[in-house]
């Protein structure tokens, strides 16, 4: 399970994934994990462009004006999933492991999610 003392604060676990039942010792878990600050940063530009191509489209204002705010949406958005945001394996001692990547890793197939769970530390108890 991941520990929460040794994840970075800006980092915030989305979902988890456990392996199977059975499988063998070297599957480990695996987490999404989201870069907070950059996701939060990346809304504001993202709900702004939807509300300006909204006004823009009520407007009846010509096609080429609306790519603007779609441009400043995707740019948002691009934004907010960047950073340290992606899959991680968890290692034994709790800390964050190999970057898998953004895109969904193939293993996740194999694994079952759980409730993203955080360990409180020595005690061992999770905290949801």
């Amino acid at each position: 399970m991941l520990d929460k003392s040794k994840l970075p604060g800006d980092l915030w676990v989305r979902m988890t994934w456990i392996p199977q039942e059975g499988s063998g010792p070297e599957e480990r878990p695996i987490v999404l994990v989201t870069d907070r600050r950059r996701w939060t940063i990346g809304l504001i530009p993202a709900v702004l462009g939807i509300l300006l191509l909204s006004a823009l489209f009520l407007a009846h204002v010509p096609a080429v004006l609306l790519l603007l705010p779609m441009v400043v949406i995707v740019a948002g958005a691009r934004y907010g999933g960047g950073g340290q945001s992606g899959y991680y394996e968890v290692n034994e001692d709790g800390s964050l492991g190999d970057f898998l990547g953004r895109k969904i890793p193939p293993v996740l197939r194999d694994m079952r999610r759980a409730k993203s769970q955080t360990s409180a530390g020595p005690s061992g108890r999770g905290i949801s």
